[in-house]
This record gives C-alpha cells, structure tokens and sequence, in this order.
C-alpha cells in the first residue's frame, strides 16, 4: 500500500511540475503587445485657402480624425475658421463629430453630431440652442448647405467621413446642419470611382482621394483650389 501510494504522490508531484512549466512559458496578459495606432498629418495650400488634417488609424479599423480649414480672403473679417474633431467606428461610419465655425468678427457656430442618439446639437452665437433630431438609418455624412448660403465648407475631414461611409453601405444621409436638413443618396451620388482613386461630390464642391487620403479639394465651383502638400505622411 505504501509504495503504490507514493508511486501515485511520485505522479502527482511530476504533473504540478508539467503543468508550472506550461505556464512559466505562456505569455503574460501584463506584457503582451498592444497594437499602436498609425498617425498621419496632412496639409493642404491655395491662394484663398489653407487647411490641415490629422489621421490616427486604431487596429481594429476605427479612426480618429482633427482638422482645421480657412477659406476666403485673409483681411475679410467674415472669413470662416472651422475647427472639426470627429471619430469613425470599425466599418468606417460616423460615431460622433464636433465642427465649430468661427469668424474674425465674433460670430461662432457648434454643431455636435451624435449618431447613435439620432441628434445635432447646435450651439450658436446670439441664439437659442437647438437639438435637431435626425435619423439613424443610414451612416451620417456631414455637408454645406446646397444653396451655398452659410459658413460650413467641405473640408478634407468632412470629405474622407464621406468617403470612408460610402464604402461602408449602399445609402448614406446626408447632413446639412445649417439648414437642418437631411436626405437619403446613393453612394454613387455623392462618390465617384476615379482612375486615381475616387471624388467626393457635394453640390458643385468637389474632393479628391487617392491611396493616402484627400488629395485635392475645389470648392465654390472651382474658383477655390486646395491642394495637400507633400509632407512625407
């Protein structure tokens, strides 16, 4: 009886030690590696114009985009200065966006887009705030108003949201905060496959994608050309 017990104790001690060194080789949890998040910086030049746009590319696809745009002439006090901060999900479609426009003479306009609660909020200067609600049927892209009247301007931000949502389903709504306004449209209306890559139509505004991200943008029928600078990104 005692030597088949201690032929059994014998086992025992010789799987506890198996199975230590199993473990003392698997991979910590604490110092596995994460997966960094790629950076991209962007900017882009015209005579009646400059921008710029930032790029941070998540592992799992999402993306978290600023950017800051001024079009118009530089001693014109009315000139437009647009501030964007906006996030992307894993499909590339809209989580939420915050563009806030403000001019030399004081005025400033919020709008806060929030998807997943259908709402706009709407902060400007002098008024009353606003919620707007707006459907959740489609990826939200976001858009001057097509009357041309107002200070919102398709910026390379707003182009790549557009962009990135159109590849993501076969409708997007289309957002014009200024106006409160919104509609369905094929994605085939608002981007169109290009031999460099593809262009991103609102209204008589029109922006170019390649391989890298926005490449070149013509706005006010043509009359305003904004181009990216080559910066390496």
């Amino acid at each position: 009886m005692n030597h088949r017990f201690d032929i059994r104790l014998l086992a025992f001690a010789l799987a506890a030690l198996g199975l230590g060194a199993c473990a003392s080789d698997a991979p910590s949890p604490s110092v596995a590696s994460t997966p960094v998040a790629r950076m991209h910086a962007y900017r882009y030049e015209g005579v009646a114009g400059l921008g710029q746009a930032s790029r941070e590319q998540a592992a799992d696809g999402g993306e978290a985009l600023h950017g800051t745009l001024e079009v118009g002439a530089r001693a014109n006090p009315s000139r437009p200065h647009s501030t964007e901060t906006v996030t992307l999900d894993a499909r590339g479609q809209l989580r939420q966006a915050e563009i806030v426009i403000e001019t030399l003479a004081g005025a400033r306009v919020r709008y806060a887009l929030d998807p997943s609660r259908g709402s706009v909020h709407i902060e400007r200067t002098g008024s009353a705030t606003v919620e707007w609600a707006v459907p959740s049927d489609a990826p939200w892209v976001y858009a001057p108003a097509a009357s041309g009247e107002g200070d919102l301007v398709v910026s390379p931000v707003a182009a790549w949201v557009a962009f990135r949502a159109a590849n993501s389903a076969l409708v997007v709504r289309v957002l014009e905060p200024e106006q409160q306004r919104s509609y369905l449209a094929p994605v085939d209306q608002v981007v169109v496959p290009t031999e460099r890559g593809a262009t991103v139509t609102f209204g008589y505004d029109g922006v170019d994608v390649d391989e890298r991200f926005i490449s070149e943008l013509r706005l006010f029928r043509g009359s305003v050309v904004l181009s990216r600078l080559d910066l390496g990104a």
